[in-house]
């Protein structure tokens, strides 16, 4: 069988199953769990998407190397219990490498997530942040 757009047959498998996604581009390592991702124009890289809640990642979001989207939890006194919350990324956000974003988090547009960083609470538009916990740097003008 000829592959479309000489995709390899893993790209194309799991482009075919990412039903609420539009021209999103990947390498080898991408995962995710349930196909709850909602994206468009979009590079998720490598990212791992454990994905039993919704995420939205808006138009031209970018995604570097080696990073984790989680959007759920345990009841820490039923374990078997998850708690699963969406997670949403705006417009032209930059997520650099080995980021982690938490469950419930929204990331607001024009913004960039340093390297390394734990995004543990929304977070607004159009500035910089890093750390662990994550924190505003920097506004961008």
């Amino acid at each position: 069988m000829k592959w479309p757009l000489g995709l390899s047959i893993i790209s194309y498998l799991i482009k075919k199953n990412l039903k609420h996604c539009v021209n999103i581009g990947f390498i080898p390592d991408f995962k995710y769990l349930c196909g709850n991702i909602y994206a468009i124009n979009a590079y998720l890289c490598d990212t791992v998407f454990l994905d039993y809640a919704p995420i939205y990642i808006e138009e031209g979001a970018k995604f570097s190397f080696d990073n984790t989207v989680i959007t759920s939890t345990h009841n820490l006194k039923k374990f078997d219990e998850v708690i699963a919350k969406l997670v949403y990324i705006g417009k032209n956000v930059w997520i650099t490498s080995r980021c982690i974003i938490l469950p419930g988090v929204k990331i607001g547009e024009n913004y960039v997530i340093g390297t390394g960083s734990i995004v543990t609470k929304d977070i607004p538009a159009n500035c910089f942040a890093a750390g662990n916990p994550e924190k505003v740097i920097k506004f961008f003008e």
